[in-house]
């Protein structure tokens, strides 16, 4: 990071982007399905010879209109205008752009999030184009899409160029249990918005893209939009709102985030509840029709599942008078080691949760936990009842267990009613913290969809240590010594 700090990290990145042939061309394509969607007359016959300059892009457009959900007609596409008039002028540029991305971000350590982000491209360009469709018919639902498709052109190009810094960005999320925005503005100092909106400078696209990519601060709700590039601005912004919620938020808090972003641009874009849902629900199919008919390397799931990791921060339920949460000065607290330890195990093995569990008068509770619906899991996870139970039988043994199918039925008696409520993953990992002889608590981590394999490496490496970390903040919160030496 030492040149994102002398020169500027926009700077350094714009100069990174400068210097790659392939994002050179990627500015030329978006300035080209810009220009088209403004000028509709005549431009087929650009954008088709746009188009066959590029085999591999050719290729891909003829490969799609040939799928059976388009080639409907019964007719085979074999030239590029056939392709055109089979999938429609939106389809076509929404994958001209999102193919020039592909093409450019791959072949990466972080190309699986890049994967993911594209779908999120996808998924806001496709709410855009249908929003706009249905309540601004007067203003180009086109526009709308390519305004969409580039609302995390700032995050992809920073994952792309400025790798070392997101993975600061991550681990200070870790660390310090903070926002991905804090922890932005904590190491690079900059939003990825702020980002997109000077790349759009950068490029010099059209005004309508470059406003539409504009950060916008304002708390109050906005103001109806009278032309097109104010509608073009607040869609867009709705759009990457509502897939920031979609593809970064925990599931728990998806619903009442959605609700609340209806409410805050209800005026300014003549929304309606119920029909914003179904028009979302439609833009998520869409997109995974369109990503399966392409071939494309991740669907809307996985890419929901891969970048909700990269935002999730740890939960914990304890007051702050209990033990946990008290420090001498200058030391970190037991549930500061706790959140961070957990990111790093969460993070290691993939887990779709991680908890931790402590010992009490029933047997076991959850006090803290990361991953998919962390926070009301915490809640929910008790061991409670008087039939024994595998989480309660473990502990008393102070083993550790990989359950590959917690659905089998020879473990039916063993997996508690509470735990098929709450939780009911397909396959769970279970290490007791013992010290001594004595159980300080239990290390839970899950997979919601059985993974076939145990995970590796449990009982040495970075797990051992952090285990041990974990042992000596228990101890010392519980006994009120210091941290005992393992």
């Amino acid at each position: 990071m030492q040149e994102e700090e002398k020169l500027g990290v926009i700077p350094t990145l714009l100069a990174r982007i400068d210097a790659s042939p392939g994002f050179a061309s990627l500015g030329q394509s978006v300035q080209l399905v810009s220009k088209l969607t403004e000028a509709e007359e005549g431009g087929t016959r650009e954008l088709t010879a746009a188009i066959l300059r590029d085999a591999s892009l050719t290729a891909k457009l003829l490969r799609l209109a040939n799928s059976s959900r388009h080639a409907h007609s019964g007719r085979n596409a074999s030239t590029i205008d056939q392709a055109i008039a089979l999938l429609g002028l939106t389809t076509v540029k929404s994958v001209v752009l999102s193919l020039a991305l592909l093409n450019n971000l791959s072949h990466k350590p972080q190309s699986n999030q890049l994967h993911a982000e594209i779908v999120a491209a996808y998924f806001c360009g496709s709410l855009s184009c249908e929003i706009t469709r249905l309540y601004a018919q007067r203003y180009s639902s086109q526009e709308a899409q390519v305004c969409g498709l580039m609302q995390n052109l700032g995050r992809m190009m920073a994952l792309y160029h400025l790798y070392e810094g997101i993975e600061q960005v991550r681990a200070m999320q870790a660390e310090k249990n903070l926002t991905e925005e804090d922890a932005m503005m904590a190491v690079l100092r900059v939003r990825f918005d702020e980002i997109s909106a000077a790349i759009a400078e950068h490029w010099s696209l059209p005004d309508v893209l470059q406003t539409s990519l504009a950060p916008r601060l304002e708390k109050a709700p906005p103001r109806e939009a009278h032309t097109a590039i104010e509608w073009q601005h607040l869609c867009a912004l709705f759009s990457r709102r509502i897939t920031d919620i979609l593809f970064r938020l925990p599931e728990a808090q998806e619903k009442t985030a959605v609700t609340q972003e209806i409410e805050f641009f209800r005026s300014a874009l003549k929304l309606k509840g119920d029909e914003v849902d179904e028009l979302i629900e439609k833009s998520l199919e869409a997109t995974n029709n369109l990503l399966t008919d392409m071939a494309f390397p991740s669907n809307v799931e996985q890419a929901r599942a891969l970048l909700r990791k990269g935002s999730e921060r740890v939960r914990d339920r304890l007051s702050s008078g209990d033990a946990l949460t008290r420090a001498k000065p200058g030391e970190k607290t037991a549930v500061e080691v706790i959140q961070l330890v957990l990111r790093l195990i969460h993070d290691k093995y993939g887990f779709d949760r991680t908890l931790l569990c402590l010992p009490d008068s029933t047997g076991l509770k959850a006090i803290a936990g990361v991953g998919r619906n962390a926070n009301q899991v915490v809640t929910r996870f008790r061991c409670h009842g008087q039939r024994p139970d595998i989480f309660r039988a473990i502990a008393e043994k102070k083993a550790d267990l990989f359950i590959s199918n917690a659905h089998a039925p020879s473990l039916a008696p063993l997996i508690p009613d509470w735990y098929r409520d709450a939780v009911n993953a397909d396959a769970f990992l279970l290490l007791c913290l013992a010290h001594e002889g004595r159980l300080f608590g239990l290390l839970y981590g899950d997979y919601v969809s059985a993974p076939g394999v145990a995970p590796e490496g449990v009982s040495h490496g970075d797990m051992a240590e952090w285990r041990k970390q974990l042992i000596a903040a228990l101890v010392a919160a519980t006994v009120g010594a210091k941290p005992p030496a393992l």
